[in-house]
């Protein structure tokens, strides 16, 4: 078919209807007679189109038997949204004694039959919900929040909002986010079904669009048992002291219960979740978290509390009338601020013999304090060498780091230790020491930490969030070196990969930070042991890495120290650094081979390099050669983000 222009096209067309501008004699034809007239136009404005919408709380008031709310929505480019027809409401209220009790859900929904309450726009998307509540006064407090939209506008809903801070507002002042955070990681940066649990979603925001959890929580997790009146089976202090409901009327321990061991949070230190100077309300379900037979009559030597009541409860235990000590810390944390060490430096003696480690101490004033005159406290110097950025611990039994025999105060106020047991000189070595010891007080022992662990040793989270759950520096065990100025970096002085240990449950494992670490918390090795569920991750379930970690994790800065594992001397064997973590959760045959071929080696035959003279007997030395793997190749840094969900 042969290509016609278009102004050729035009005039085909133009010809066959009669239209020409022409006449047949080639000269401009009459004008035509005049047209009527159009009509004027309209600008025409682009309907306004909602994909998300964010609202605010401007007021809110309760009434007698109302809830009254004003609100403003806006869609995502902050247009006012004019056709609002779906609103949801929950509010909760306090009982008689002062508890978050009452929860109920309310639904405004145009032309719907079980539509409640009524909703006038009042123009520029502001609205007015007022919300029938029996019960409620203009004296009722409580709390609550909105949530706009899915209606048959097309509106999607807003997340919840939470009612702002009135006179009228049950203000929390028991805890508040950041202590949650503190062991949780932030909420926004988690992912569901993870360390915040399935109900993550439930969270809400305040007007500034940040994340509100404990309140929102409250909300349907109140102060009060639902058979008690309260919305939901399990209460805000029930989810926080890890007394759950086990559905049948009692209580079964879970997530935050596995805390209270030895190793981690002291049960009775309230100020790990609690706010420091917190003023606590006796209550049935408060008590009754921790004290599960309260209500048993035959419960030999104490009270019998069955019928007891809140309002019973606090007439015997009022602020400062507590039958028992709950501990708030204050007194360990003096005990923790009543000393500052400063380590100056850790270097050879002059004939190379041994390790001098040199600090100075100031109290809590700022004022220089004798290191040799102290009497409170038992502070000890320590050092040993770092290879492949791990520490070698020749010293004592199982390979600990060698510790001071003695010291001396120099003339500028400092004191030196001296560390006679540690490994032999060798040429460019790097130094790793400090101090270390107990601060004594009226409950137990502060830990004092001083060391240059952070400088010489390669690491990718931070000791720190130990403590957010440890918050006894793991009192018991290592208590006087995972203290507050370093935390669970500490704990590497001693948890090397060149150390090992018998091992556990007849089983050996690895002694060296990170595999221990990952061992604990999460995979087989809790499953396998039955240790105590750990409130970070169940197996399988994404894992929130920054609940430990921070920033990238690399593989390829990982130090290739191999680490070693051992019932005894004469079975040291050694497992490659990246697989020894990994193997932790993905511990399957087929995961343990794909890491064989990237280098991974779970079987690194280790002959003693030597013996050493620690300060009770003499005991072989193990130096094994770093491996190198190669799984940095293919799991890089954004690919780890990306399957870790950190």
């Amino acid at each position: 078919m042969r290509k016609i222009k278009k102004y050729q096209m035009v005039m085909i067309i133009a010809a066959a209807l009669g239209v020409s501008a022409c006449g047949s004699d080639g000269k401009d034809g009459k004008p035509g007679d005049p047209g009527t007239p159009g009509i004027p136009g309209t600008p025409g404005e682009p309907p306004v189109v909602t994909t998300s919408a964010v609202a605010k709380v401007l007021d809110w008031h309760f009434g007698d038997g109302l809830v009254n709310v004003e609100f403003t929505v806006e869609n995502q480019d902050g247009v006012p949204v004019e056709d609002l027809d779906k609103v949801e409401l929950l509010s909760t209220v306090t009982n008689a004694q002062g508890f978050l009790a009452d929860t109920v859900t309310m639904t405004y929904f145009a032309g719907e039959s079980n539509s409640k309450g009524t909703l006038t726009h009042q123009g520029d998307g502001v609205y007015t919900l007022s919300m029938p509540r029996e019960g409620v006064t203009s004296e009722s407090v409580g709390i609550g929040y909105i949530r706009p939209g899915n209606g048959n506008n097309g509106m999607p809903r807003t997340k919840r909002v939470m009612l702002t801070q009135t006179d009228q507002y049950a203000q929390v002042s028991t805890t508040e986010d950041a202590k949650c955070v503190a062991c949780h990681g932030e909420f926004t940066a988690a992912t569901g079904n993870s360390t915040w649990g399935w109900h993550q979603h439930h969270h809400a925001l305040n007007n500034d669009q940040e994340v509100v959890i404990v309140e929102a929580c409250l909300s349907c997790h109140t102060q009060t048992e639902k058979k008690d009146g309260g919305y939901a089976l399990n209460t805000l202090a029930m989810i926080g002291h890890g007394k759950m409901s086990d559905g049948e009327g009692g209580k079964v321990s879970k997530g935050h219960a596995a805390l209270w061991g030895n190793y981690s949070m002291d049960m009775k230190r309230c100020s790990t979740c609690h706010a420091d100077d917190v003023q606590f309300t006796a209550s049935i379900n408060g008590c009754v978290t921790c004290h599960t037979g309260l209500f048993d009559a035959d419960r030999v030597g104490n009270v019998d509390h069955t019928g007891f009541t809140d309002a019973s409860c606090q007439t015997c235990h009022g602020p400062d009338g507590y039958m028992y000590a709950h501990k708030n810390g204050a007194a360990r944390d003096e005990a923790l601020n009543r000393y500052h060490f400063e380590l100056i430096s850790v270097q050879r003696s002059a004939d190379k013999s041994q390790i001098e480690v040199t600090v100075k101490a100031t109290d809590a004033d700022g004022k220089s304090v004798d290191i040799a005159a102290i009497s409170d406290a038992t502070p000890r110097g320590w050092a040993t060498i770092v290879k492949h950025g791990e520490a070698v611990l020749p010293g004592r039994d199982e390979g600990h780091v060698a510790r001071s025999t003695g010291g001396v105060t120099n003339e500028d106020g400092s004191y030196t230790y001296t560390i006679e047991h540690a490994a032999p000189y060798q040429d460019g070595e790097v130094l790793l020491g400090g101090v270390d010891g107990r601060i004594s007080y009226a409950d137990g022992n502060a830990p004092i930490t001083v060391s240059n662990i952070k400088d010489v040793r390669r690491t990718s989270s931070d000791g720190m969030k130990c403590l957010n759950c440890h918050t006894e520096g793991l009192q018991g065990h290592g208590g006087q070196r995972g203290g507050f100025d370093l935390g669970g970096d500490a704990c590497t002085q001693c948890h090397s990969a060149y150390n090992w240990a018998p091992g556990k449950q007849g089983e050996d494992y690895p002694m060296a930070w990170g595999p221990l670490v990952h061992n604990m918390h999460f995979g087989d090795y809790k499953v396998k042991r039955g240790v105590n569920d750990m409130p970070t991750t169940d197996k399988n379930k994404k894992v929130e890495c920054v609940a430990c970690h921070t920033g990238e994790i690399n593989l390829d800065k990982v130090a290739p120290a191999v680490v070693l594992n051992g019932l005894d001397e004469n079975s040291v064997y050694g497992i490659t650094a990246i697989s020894a973590n990994c193997v932790a959760c993905h511990s399957t045959p087929a995961a343990k081979a794909h890491m064989s071929t990237q280098g991974g080696d779970f079987n690194v035959a280790i002959t003693p390099s030597g013996v050493h003279q620690g300060e009770k007997v003499e005991f072989k030395v193990f130096d094994p050669a770093p491996i190198v793997e190669s799984c940095s190749v293919c799991h890089t840094p954004a690919r780890m983000a990306e399957a870790h969900q950190y």
